[in-house]
């Protein structure tokens, strides 16, 4: 056991004690990242993709045009996936407490770990 509790085992654990979170809040924020996490899935197969597609751009000697479109494709998606953890984060905000809500340092150890957490199969992973 830590000093502000049972030791987190996961990041959702490490995400609901950063935040304080009740049972409830608990079940709400699970839901929203399991959400997330589906949403993400097809993005993360068209990353894997278009990263591929850069390689195989680089290796073929393509020009640089295309190049830049095949890389410029491949941002667009990471980006696309960022913009939706940071939805997740939003609604995980929405759920809380005032309390919780003027917790900066929670809430700064969570954005932290919201940081590509859909950028892996499980969300959920140590």
């Amino acid at each position: 056991m830590g000093p502000s509790g049972p030791a987190a085992s996961n990041k959702f654990d490490m995400i609901a004690n950063a935040l304080n979170l009740n049972k409830d809040q608990r079940k709400t924020v699970r839901t929203i990242l399991d959400d997330g996490a589906k949403e993400a899935a097809p993005m993360r197969d068209q990353i894997s993709k278009s990263r591929i597609a850069v390689g195989e751009a680089i290796e073929a000697n393509k020009g640089e045009d295309e190049l830049k479109q095949v890389a410029r494709a491949s941002s667009d998606l990471t980006a696309h996936l960022t913009e939706l953890e940071l939805a997740s984060f939003a609604k995980i905000f929405a759920a809380l407490d005032d309390t919780q809500k003027k917790d900066m340092q929670g809430l700064g150890r969570v954005l932290f770990l919201m940081n590509d957490i859909y950028h892996t199969k499980n969300w959920n992973g140590e």
